[in-house]
């Protein structure tokens, strides 16, 4: 999925680019482990991308927020593509930003695990 960073989101703890999507079909809403590449880059950084309209904080338009795991520009990239992985969850209205503080970084978590044992499981099946 191509997408057009609008600049970075709130330093929520977690800091985020805030994305307009350059195509009209989206996933569902949800949580979703993701690679991102910065347009003109080889490499891709491993992202946690959330799909949804901020529930927590009364959202009413559809947002997409990717959070790089591994890298953090120094200015939000004009195009990038984002590639989903794996959905980790639904979204969900939280009681309030602790709550969802405490979540994102158990998301954050769970996507570190999966590239690990993602690396890992290349690791063995490199031949000799």
């Amino acid at each position: 999925m191509f997408v057009s960073g609008t600049g970075t989101g709130r330093k929520f703890t977690f800091p985020t680019l805030n994305l307009a999507a350059e195509q009209e079909l989206l996933p569902v809403r949800g949580v979703y482990i993701t690679r991102t590449v910065f347009e003109g880059d080889k490499c891709s950084h491993r992202s946690v991308t959330n799909i949804g309209v901020r529930p927590t904080f009364n959202g009413s338009s559809l947002s997409v927020e990717t959070h790089l795991l591994d890298f953090q520009p120094e200015a939000a990239p004009k195009r990038i593509a984002v590639r989903f992985w794996e959905r980790l969850r639904e979204e969900k209205k939280f009681s309030g930003p602790e709550e969802l503080r405490a979540q994102i970084a158990h998301d954050i978590a769970a996507a570190n695990q999966f590239f690990n044992r993602l690396r890992r499981f290349r690791a063995v099946r490199q031949p000799v």
